[in-house]
């Protein structure tokens, strides 16, 4: 898979970004655009073609489709497919079958008192995401507009700034050991989230001190265990929300969580709206 190569600064431009669900059988319109188009699967996958070459985007992967190139689904979803989309624009730019190791091979010009250094930033066209609680927060945040004022707009491209800086930190697959642990404890919620989680349970099943998984998930991911296993609940309670009619008290009860009018207050808390409200708004759309 080749590479974007941008010359930074100046960083490209953020325009605007949302999220999107395929229903089963559903796949990608066509279409072609004279951005940048960045496509995160949250949960499920997409088959994307895009100038004559097939893509298979799983959970946890993102794919950036090239400014001018026609892409399409060539094949509807297997299943409910939860996904993020960006839309970024920068007119300079390059493609290459060459990626990057490290920052240090990245840099094309030292800095001086006057200018500044310079870099080539090369982001793969198609990835896998290790730390994704962290991507699919910066994600979360990039659409939030509850706050909306006057710096918004800055606020949300130092946002978008971030996520592109740490999709070529991925790319060079250099984890610190904070990332690992986090990473062990990230994979460990999302196959038993259904369960009540403990932190003596965590710690025992990743062989780590219950207060250092707390340390690396909080620099990581910025969360707690207990945060990120509600993220994970929530997630898949908007599923259930959209593809069933189920009450909220089985729902509640599907993604580990016995008291339904808890689970109605942390779906407000995390989303913003009710999970009541929510699944009309899915109808809605989907109508």
């Amino acid at each position: 898979m080749s590479h974007i190569v941008f010359t930074i600064p100046p960083f490209p431009v953020l325009i605007t970004c949302g999220e999107g669900i395929f229903k089963r059988g559903e796949k990608h319109v066509k279409r072609k655009y004279p951005v940048f188009d960045l496509l995160y699967v949250v949960k499920g996958a997409m088959f994307l073609t895009e100038d004559r070459e097939s893509h298979h985007i799983h959970e946890g992967e993102y794919i950036i489709l090239v400014p001018g190139l026609e892409h399409y689904g060539y094949k509807g979803c297997q299943e409910d497919t939860y996904y993020y989309w960006l839309h970024f624009q920068e007119l300079s730019y390059e493609l290459s079958q060459k990626g990057g190791e490290n920052w240090s091979e990245l840099k094309l010009q030292q800095g001086t008192f006057e200018l500044p250094p310079s870099y080539h930033v090369r982001l793969p066209r198609k990835g896998k995401i290790a730390q994704k609680a962290f991507i699919e927060k910066q994600f979360s945040s990039l659409i939030d507009y509850s706050g909306e004022n006057s710096d918004l707009p800055l606020f949300k491209q130092l946002q978008f700034e971030e996520l592109m800086i740490h999709l070529q930190k991925e790319a060079f697959h250099i984890p610190s050991a904070n990332e690992r642990v986090a990473s062990e404890a990230q994979r460990y919620i999302e196959r038993h989230y259904q369960e009540k989680i403990s932190m003596e349970q965590l710690s025992g099943a990743l062989h780590y001190h219950q207060d250092y998984i707390t340390r690396c998930m909080q620099k990581v991911y910025s969360m707690t265990p207990g945060q990120y296993a509600n993220k994970v609940r929530i997630l898949e309670a908007k599923r259930l929300l959209s593809a069933t009619n189920n009450k909220m008290s089985a729902i509640a009860e599907q993604v580990g969580i016995d008291d339904a009018p808890y689970f109605s207050k942390l779906f407000k808390q995390i989303e913003g709206i009710s999970p009541i409200e929510y699944r009309k708004m899915i109808k809605r759309n989907i109508e």
